[in-house]
């Protein structure tokens, strides 16, 4: 890997004392935010569309659960194959290449509907959207400087909440009035026309060393410091992320692929009240992406460190759904809503802040490949979730019996992974450790 330049005090590139554009920051953002309400609705119209799917070829719940569960199967090893990329590739460029991808992967389906043809499109789009979240955040994190760094980062997380909010009744519509081949026309569709727009509005921001952004003088400029992969992987900081992160996936991969069924199987809603309540959670989701990250960058600017600001709030989060997700399977009516809107709205918020976490202890130079080899990881939780839901259903008495069983074991991973996270995480230990902050 090359050396990073030192930036000196004539380089046209220096931004330690110079903010960027704003304009064109918020722009980025702005198409990041749009470019993960895609992602995710992608992600979403399966689950959505598996009442129809399922009869029309004859699948039980554990075959549909192993298509579920597919999307997943190449999701990490593209993150960290992309990461290490964008070491040294222009994270515009991968963002536009991937959204090509996932949305050429709708062709499958479209030419010839079969269960293979599900299996490949949905492996497929995994593929293509494994690096999205990692490098949607590295591309907006170069944007914006650590003092301001907290809402931008929270918008592309929470872009993810909105795009299953906003797709569910939307892509229910299309499923109920035009079949549900439609509604993967759609977001191929939508996915184009965003390539389009961000040729014209993606941009590769100026921050691209630790300290740029700091206030650091020009002339004390200085070159980040080498800190090996393996310090980067193997510090206690990282495994808390990637507890709290994977009881947490846990949650969304269920939530994305079974949680339209749980409502009008075990909670008795008809399909389309069902495409409407499963938006509440999502709704709540995006609140809690946004909200949480916003107040720990308020609690840092007055004094407060990311250990408590980020780490241990983000655990207390996860631990907070997990108790609600036990809870659920022994309520119905209103209660049961909310119990399920809390277990599968929470957990989200941990993402961002994990991300924060990430932009305060790493490099610039690798923080691509770190961030996205942990998302990768984290996300092997949606490799399993899906399917281990299926076969546990279709091993119980009823399906009301499976999903109380499933729902605890997601309940056990989301409240052991947020005591972990919440004891380890601590940013700042780790910055001074690998001499990034003294």
């Amino acid at each position: 890997m090359a050396a990073p330049q030192v930036v000196g005090p004539t380089d046209a590139r220096d931004t330690r004392t110079t903010p960027p554009r704003t304009a064109r920051a918020w722009a980025v953002t702005a198409m990041v935010v749009a470019l993960m309400v895609i992602n995710f609705a992608d992600k979403a119209v399966l689950g959505l569309a598996a009442a129809p799917i399922m009869k029309e070829f004859d699948l039980t719940a554990g075959q549909y659960g192993a298509i579920a569960s597919s999307f997943y199967l190449l999701f990490s090893l593209s993150a960290v194959i992309v990461g290490f990329i964008s070491d040294r590739v222009r994270t515009t460029w991968i963002l536009a290449a991937l959204a090509v991808l996932w949305s050429l992967t709708a062709l499958p389906v479209l030419l010839a509907a079969s269960v293979p043809a599900l299996y490949a499109s949905r492996i497929a789009l995994g593929a293509a959207e494994g690096p999205t979240a990692p490098m949607a955040v590295h591309a907006v994190q170069k944007w914006f400087p650590e003092h301001s760094r907290s809402v931008p980062t929270a918008l592309t997380q929470m872009g993810g909440a909105l795009g299953l909010a906003v797709a569910a009744p939307t892509l229910v519509y299309f499923i109920t009035n035009h079949g549900w081949r439609s509604a993967f026309v759609v977001l191929a569709l939508t996915g184009f026309v965003w390539v389009v727009a961000w040729a014209f509005i993606g941009r590769e921001g100026p921050l691209d060393t630790y300290d740029a952004g700091r206030g650091t003088a020009p002339g004390e400029a200085r070159t980040e410091p080498h800190v090996s992969y393996r310090r980067l992987f193997l510090n206690p900081t990282w495994f808390g992320t990637l507890a709290g992160g994977i009881g947490a996936y846990w949650a969304l991969a269920l939530a994305v692929a079974w949680l339209p069924s749980y409502l009008e199987g075990s909670l008795g809603y008809s399909a389309a009240e069902a495409g409407n309540l499963v938006v509440v959670p999502h709704v709540v989701s995006a609140m809690m992406m946004l909200g949480v990250p916003w107040l720990s960058g308020r609690w840092m600017r007055r004094g407060v460190s990311g250990r408590l600001a980020r780490g241990v709030t983000g655990g207390a989060v996860v631990v907070a759904a997990g108790l609600c997700m036990l809870a659920l399977p022994h309520t119905s009516g209103g209660l049961a809503v909310l119990l399920l809107t809390l277990a599968f709205g929470l957990p989200s918020a941990v993402f961002p802040l994990n991300f924060l976490v990430g932009a305060q202890m790493l490099p610039v130079r690798r923080r691509g490949s770190v961030m996205a080899t942990k998302t990768a990881l984290v996300t092997l939780a949606g490799v399993a979730a899906p399917a281990v839901t299926g076969r546990i259903i279709d091993a119980s008495g009823s399906a009301s019996a499976g999903f109380q069983e499933a729902f605890g074991v997601c309940a056990a991973l989301m409240i052991v992974g947020g005591l972990i996270g919440g004891l380890l995480v601590n940013p700042e230990r780790e910055a001074r450790r690998f001499g990034l902050t003294t």
